[in-house]
Order: structure tokens, then sequence, then C-alpha cells
């Protein structure tokens, strides 16, 4: 008995994330994953995949869908400029907050095309896809909440959860990406990814690649008997916390042991790896049941 105390003392409550949230807090989300959707392609010269050999070019996802004309026309100078003009266009106009069903929809289906052309490429990355996921799931909802409003101005959904629904979905996203990767990892590679030289084969090609933010770091991880061991060490643990990833749905306590777990994580994937998951660190901030800590964030019941 006392151990079973002991234990649910150590879990904490178990109560969904964003379960209290009203539409201020969504109306946050929205403006934080579309303004940082602007800032990721005001950044990203899309042009510049012109100076690549077309060799290198197979078509993925959305692309697949376009005649080799329309492909043709894109991947010129012009095609990715006006491709780059009108997704940030389509995302600004999300801000004006007008239409935003279609407008966010619009805005996903763009953003898409442009991670499909990035790694059409290049070896497939998943840094950005759960910010992806999340302006679908923004623009599902957001046309969700329009149908369900009434002639008279009412909703059919319950009233004060309606706006926690695409919180709670984002997060589980987060989550279940996470939860992917440690399981692919460990089932792909087995114990020898934990008990080989993975992590130091990983910094060093990592290095040869050279990405926008090469710190050159990874080639010295085999002098450095020290970092060496922090990183083999430090890979079961991280691939334990990212299968345990889903409990953040559902236990604070965990959360605020995950967050500066993976934040660290990510951080040292910066500096050894040359890999730089800033999309999945700023959705940390989902990560936060702000709505229970301000009232203003809280849903309005009844």
């Amino acid at each position: 008995m006392r151990a079973s105390q002991t234990l649910r003392h150590l879990v904490g409550p178990l109560e969904l994330i964003h379960e209290q949230a009203g539409p201020r807090l969504l109306g946050l989300t929205r403006l934080g994953v579309i303004l940082l959707w602007i800032f990721k392609l005001s950044l990203d010269p899309l042009w510049r995949l012109t100076e690549m050999p077309r060799e290198m070019f197979q078509p993925i996802g959305l692309l697949l869908l376009l005649p080799d004309g329309a492909l043709t026309a894109l991947l010129t100078t012009n095609g990715l400029v006006f491709l780059w003009t009108l997704t940030l266009a389509s995302l600004a106009f999300c801000l004006a907050n007008r239409a935003f069903p279609l407008a966010a929809t619009v805005a996903a289906i763009l953003v898409t095309v442009y991670s499909c052309l990035i790694r059409s490429f290049g070896p497939a990355v998943h840094t950005d896809i759960v910010l992806i996921l999340a302006l679908y799931v923004l623009a599902g909802f957001a046309w969700a909440d329009t149908l369900s409003t009434g002639p008279n101005g009412k909703k059919s959904l319950p009233a004060g959860s309606w706006s926690s629904f695409p919180l709670v979905t984002i997060v589980a996203l987060l989550c279940l990406s996470y939860m992917l990767v440690g399981m692919n990892r460990t089932m792909a590679g087995g114990l020898r990814v934990f008990t080989g030289d993975t992590m130091e084969y990983w910094a060093i090609d990592a290095s040869l690649r050279g990405y926008y933010f090469n710190t050159e770091i990874g080639w010295h991880i085999p002098e450095w008997p020290l970092a060496l061991f922090m990183l083999r060490s430090g890979l079961p643990i991280i691939t334990l916390f990212e299968m345990a990833a889903p409990l953040c749905l559902v236990c604070p306590h965990f959360r605020w042991v995950f967050i500066p777990v993976m934040l660290s994580f990510h951080l040292l994937s910066l500096v050894f790896m040359n890999i730089f998951f800033f999309d999945d660190m700023l959705l940390y901030l989902l990560l936060i049941d702000w709505s229970r800590h301000y009232a203003w964030l809280r849903a309005r019941q009844g």
C-alpha cells in the first residue's frame, strides 16, 4: 500500500494537457506556427535549388502528381521564386484571420510542396514534419469549428472544449514522432546501435556533409574519450525518453523531466552532429499547460 502511494506520488496526477485551453491559447498557437513558417521560408533561398544537378532530382510526395512539364517549369528560377512568394503570401494571409480555414489549407499544401522539393534533392529528414502536420491540424480543426457553427452562431461542439482539440492533437503528433524515431532506431538497428560505434559514425558523417550549422566538432569525437563516452551512453537514455514521449500528454511530472532532457539532446545534436531541430524545440512551448497556470487562457465554461 505504501509502495503504491509512493509510486503515485512520483508519477503525479494524470490529466490531459490543454484540457482547459480556450480560444486565446489556440490563437497564440496559430500565430506561433504561422510566424515560424514565415521565418523559415524567409531565410531559405529556394531558388538556389536550380544550382543542383538535375540528375539528383527524384520527385516525392505531391510532386509525383505533377506532369513533367509542370515540374520542369517549377525547377526554374522563376518557378521557384513564384512558389516561394506564393507560399509566404498564403502564410501572411493566415495572419489576417480572415477565411482562416481556406487560407490555412492552401498554406499547408504549398508548404508541403516546398518540403517535397527540398527532399527530392537529398535524403529524407524529419526536422520539420511535425510543423507541417501542425499546419494541417490547425486548418482541419478550423474547418470543423466553422462547420459546427449553426445559423444562430451557436456551436454544436461542447462549450469550453473545442479549443483544446487542435492543441492536444499537435502535442500528440510531436510525441508520436519521437516515439516512432526511438522505436525505429531500436528495431532496425538492434543492440548494435547502442553498443557499437554508431554515434561516432553519425558525428563524423554529419561533419562531412556540411550543414548550415557545421561546427566541425564531429571530426574530433574519436580523439575525445569523454565526449565519445557521453554520446554512446546518452543514446539509450534518449531512446527511452523518445519512446516514452506520449506520457507527456497526461503526466505533468514527466513533462518537466522530458523537456530539459530532450532540449539538451537537441543542443548536443547541434554541436556534435550539425543537426538543429529548432522547429521541435519551439513546439516544446506546447508541452507546458499554460491554461492551468493562467486563467485568461482558459475556456469559459457554459
